[in-house]
């Protein structure tokens, strides 16, 4: 027969009266209460890290050793608040509360302020200041632009895109200048002073030369260059030019290549004209220049790799700010006639506005897919400047400048752009330069050489020798009748330019690889005159490779130059 629990428990209390009355029972209600802290304290809890800081420090229980958390680390943590501080000499700790936390069982000491139960409260700052003028982004992953940030605006953090291994932040969301966007955290310090401090070294005051002779104060930071693992720059770069035709014979530029000391081609992407395959980019953004795909997707994709396979280095070419088809999809994108409201025409073409972002966006969408979809090692932006001679007309044109910026601005905020949305995916990003930039002067189209430099990871300069002044640097004979002597007198400023930038990138120059000179006196450009623009640059320490400009990209007459590329491979 099963005794009924009353039965057993009056017994109990009964005794525990008899032997100490309501002491006892006391007793007993202290024993109850002690054994229930003690199961509380055994419960746990998960929390995770959280912090101003990348990651905080911890100390041991037992004071024997300290460990470092990334913040957003999830940890576990006793439920019931701890007080051990009780002696310290710090009147700041005594009386201080902490969690303990167990990390592989072994006890540590973190405030609640350290915690949070929400991962995304793991990031604690509230608010920061923008230390260079740049671009908001739409979404957290971008490219799509939802305005700029001047350089020293405070800007109040709301969220944040990514929380990343090392308890860093690849993008706050922010308010800012009246604007929501995500900020890339590169960009964003926690004082006003650090904004000064960014660029306090690196400034120069310069003359505009197109600007009324007024010199202004132009600003440098210190931006890393690429330099990627995964896509290793070849040391120097011996390069030949291959337009969107030469994509159906792309074995017989290969053959050039294996056989000479050929290791990279520059590829167009894009011309002003159309774009070389038939991308969705274009399709989506510009359906009139879609029509004018010179290439297939998959052949032209097959084409590329093919280049790699055989080891050669490959470089996009995109014309940026001229093209004509796209202008004729989005004439409210373009420098624009004040006369009459229509794009104006400029060298023959029309032009979008460098000012605009939306065509900052098609362009580095475009950049984007080529190098995810296609495999190029390298971006190059030609035309990454206003129309040429736009000084002359100047009065007479909108530039639709939104951010009331100066030319030489739009083009270095672009470029920061597309370096930042190529370097995030391994890719380098070069520029093309008109060789007038080896002066020291910005240049009335836009281009300023120290700025560019400083961004870009390649800079790109097109100093073909009949383009230059008959005589230009004292020389007698007609310069492009001696290349070296012309080559080597530019490349000196060109050096005196490269001093002027706190990080320079590298040089690798576009040499003249088509037939005779435009001007009198006509002179052949055979593998000798090859020869002697290379060693003219090489000689000033220019030698970190160059690139090959014939347009129509002729076999026979890269085949002739094949002597000059092998001397330099070996």
């Amino acid at each position: 027969m099963r005794l009924k629990k009353s039965v057993i428990i009056i017994p109990v209390v009964l005794a525990l009266l008899a032997g100490g009355g309501y002491f006892g029972y006391t007793k007993y209600q202290e024993y109850q209460a002690e054994q229930a802290r003690l199961e509380e304290e055994k419960k746990r809890e998960t929390l995770y890290v959280s912090s101003e800081e990348k990651s905080v420090e911890i100390e041991r229980r037992d004071g024997e050793g300290t460990l470092t958390l990334v913040r957003g680390t999830p940890v576990e943590t006793r439920v019931v608040p701890l007080i051990v501080k009780e002696n310290e000499e710090d009147e700041n700790e005594v009386g201080k509360e902490y969690r303990l936390v167990f990390i592989d069982e072994t006890e540590y000491l973190m405030t609640d302020d350290q915690l949070c139960r929400d991962p995304k409260d793991a990031v604690k700052e509230k608010s920061g200041f923008v230390t260079l003028p740049c671009v908001l982004y739409k979404d957290p992953s971008g490219p799509a632009i939802a305005g700029m940030a001047a350089k020293g605006s405070q800007a109040e953090i709301t969220g944040f895109a990514n929380l990343l291994a090392d308890g860093g932040i690849d993008r706050y969301l922010v308010n800012v200048d009246g604007q929501q966007g995500y900020i890339r955290s590169e960009y964003l310090v926690r004082t006003a002073e650090e904004v000064k401090d960014t660029v306090e070294a690196f400034q120069y005051e310069r003359e505009d030369l197109y600007g009324g002779g007024n010199a202004y104060t132009l600003e440098y930071p210190d931006l890393p260059k690429g330099n990627f693992e995964d896509n290793p720059m070849p040391v120097e770069c011996r390069t030949l030019y291959l337009n969107k035709a030469c994509i159906e014979y792309i074995d017989d530029y290969i053959e050039i290549a294996n056989n000479s000391g050929v290791n990279a081609f520059i590829i167009d992407i894009k011309e002003s004209d159309g774009p070389a395959y038939e991308s969705p980019v274009i399709q989506e953004l510009s359906p009139t220049s879609y029509e004018y795909a010179f290439n297939t997707f998959d052949d032209y994709k097959a084409a590329i790799q093919k280049c790699k396979d055989a080891g050669i280095y490959v470089i996009g070419r995109i014309v940026t700010f001229k093209d004509d088809l796209y202008a004729e999809d989005h004439p409210e994108m373009c420098l624009v006639d004040r006369a009459n409201g229509a794009p104006y025409m400029l060298a023959s073409a029309y032009w979008p506005s460098p000012y605009q972002r939306t065509v900052w966006e098609y362009n580095i969408r475009l950049a984007i897919e080529a190098a995810e979809e296609m495999g190029f090692n390298e971006i190059n932006f030609d035309y990454i400047r206003f129309p040429d001679m736009i000084d002359l007309v100047i009065d007479g044109i909108d530039f639709r400048n939104d951010y009331d910026e100066t030319m030489a601005q739009a083009i270095n905020r672009f470029m920061l752009y597309a370096r930042d949305e190529l370097h995030e995916r391994h890719v380098y990003m070069s520029a093309d330069v008109f060789g007038e930039t080896s002066n020291d002067y910005v240049c009335a189209y836009g281009q300023y050489w120290p700025m560019m430099s400083n961004i870009a990871d390649v800079m790109c300069a097109m100093p073909y020798p009949d383009h230059f002044a008959i005589h230009d640097y004292g020389i007698e004979q007609a310069v492009w009748e001696v290349p070296y002597q012309l080559l080597y007198y530019w490349g000196l400023y060109i050096n005196e330019r490269q001093a002027e930038t706190p990080n320079p990138a590298k040089v690798r120059t576009w040499i003249q690889g088509y037939d005779t000179t435009w001007q009198e006196p006509q002179v052949e450009y055979t593998v000798d005159k090859i020869n002697e623009q290379i060693e003219g640059l090489y000689a000033n320490g220019l030698d970190d490779g160059y690139m090959v400009w014939n347009a129509p990209s002729e076999l026979y007459r890269y085949w002739s130059y094949a002597p000059a590329f092998y001397e330099r491979k070996n």
